[in-house]
């Protein structure tokens, strides 16, 4: 089932199968009235985030209907981790859906009755629960060059600058924020050995009461919002469901020494000033260009009141081919393209050659397409050019005969 409802999709359905015909089909609300024809694209997806970065499309668009079938075969392990959602495009406006997971196809009576269970959930976690911030780390994607070995493509570096230790290039999913969570009292455990290591204390773990979407995976990440310690989901129990699909974990969390890597994620308020990761490098141009490019923070996407922006698309155009397509251009027309995390920063460096572009930035479904533009200098004609220093002539030496006594005649 899908997470909640957003406007103008009122409901996801997946009927799944691990090697079949997995079908999903969808509903929109009676009040959307948006001229037509309607153009609705599948996609999936392994996080469970709406915003993440690893949603593909699947198959063609499909043009003012309400079904989808994907033929692929996802999913290879123990846990089904794959997701759904459809992108809708009319003549004025796209629009994103929620995220549905595989678990389970509920009836209309079902589907109700599980939205009521996480409302009431929801007004509990307002009395009881702490805020905080949800990161899981990419276990798709694009290798990360810096810290993989070339041979057995293990990590070697649990604290590589560019993936965080993950083994994948940008490291986490957009961080999801005010994920709030009913938390038992911290368990400490301490003992003393005497023959080997004395003293020693295992790490704090706490039990806590969330809601299951997005779902959640061994391995993931929460930052408490108030005291900044960060915990590592250690195992998952299921506490409520409805016919099968998940509705309410029980997770046990483990708090992380404060000398781990997960310390430096940045979750959002940090200044420029603070060192964040090192970005991968993308494309084949002279001029590296990030967010940074032409001073602290100045191609970053933020709302009109300066609120960053996670998760949005970056397109790169030649400024020429953009001012000719117009508001119709094609996204596949760009030489470059990356996203943002938070704080609206890039996830990659660009290799660009020098020239005017256009930045198009949109988040779909929530922001943009909004548009700025960008000159990339020539890095050898942006240095000053240094004036040669003028040649002295050499001292001229006199030459005076000498006189008859050996002294120079004055």
């Amino acid at each position: 089932m899908s997470q909640s409802r957003i406007f103008p999709f009122r409901r996801v359905s997946v009927d799944h199968m691990v090697r079949g015909v997995s079908r999903i089909w969808w509903q929109l609300e009676r009040t959307f009235n948006d001229p037509g024809p309607y153009t609705f694209q599948l996609q999936f997806g392994r996080s469970g985030i709406r915003d993440s970065f690893d949603w593909q499309d699947v198959g063609d668009p499909v043009e003012n209907t309400y079904y989808a079938a994907d033929p692929n075969w996802r999913d290879g392990g123990y846990a089904l981790v794959t997701h759904y959602r459809v992108k809708l495009t009319t003549p004025t406006e796209t629009y994103v859906s929620q995220a549905a997971n595989c678990f389970g196809e509920l009836t209309e009576r079902d589907w109700l009755l599980s939205r009521e269970i996480i409302r009431k959930e929801k007004l509990r976690h307002r009395l009881v629960s702490a805020p905080g911030y949800l990161a899981k780390p990419l276990r798709y994607g694009t290798p990360c060059r810096t810290c993989r070995d070339q041979l057995t493509q293990e990590v070697t570096d649990s604290f590589c600058p560019v993936c965080g230790g993950t083994g994948f290039e940008i490291g986490f999913h957009p961080i999801l924020p005010l994920q709030c969570w009913d938390l038992s009292p911290q368990v400490i455990e301490e003992d003393i050995d005497s023959q080997l290591k004395g003293q020693t204390r295992e790490n704090a773990y706490v039990n806590a009461r969330v809601l299951g979407f997005p779902a959640l995976n061994k391995g993931d990440y929460w930052i408490n919002g108030d005291s900044d310690e960060r915990w590592v989901v250690k195992s998952l129990q299921i506490v409520a469901a409805v016919r099968n699909v998940p509705i309410v974990y029980q997770v046990k969390l483990g708090l992380l020494p404060f000398s781990d890597q997960i310390y430096a994620l940045e979750i959002g308020g940090e200044p420029p000033a603070r060192q964040g990761p090192v970005l991968p490098v993308e494309g084949c141009g002279a001029v590296i260009v990030d967010h940074d490019y032409g001073g602290d923070d100045n191609l970053i996407y933020t709302q009109s009141d300066g609120c960053p922006i996670s998760g949005a698309n970056i397109y790169v155009f030649n400024q020429a081919a953009f001012d000719t397509a117009g508001v119709t251009i094609d996204r596949s027309l760009a030489v470059a393209a990356t996203s943002t995390r938070v704080n609206g920063r890039w996830n990659q460096s660009l290799k660009l050659d020098p020239g005017n572009y256009t930045l198009l930035y949109e988040k779909l479904g929530d922001f943009g397409p909004d548009t700025k533009a960008l000159v990339v200098l020539d890095p050898a004609a942006s240095l000053p050019t240094q004036v040669a220093a003028p040649v002295k002539p050499p001292p001229r030496k006199i030459f005076r005969p000498k006189t008859d006594n050996g002294f120079f005649d004055i």
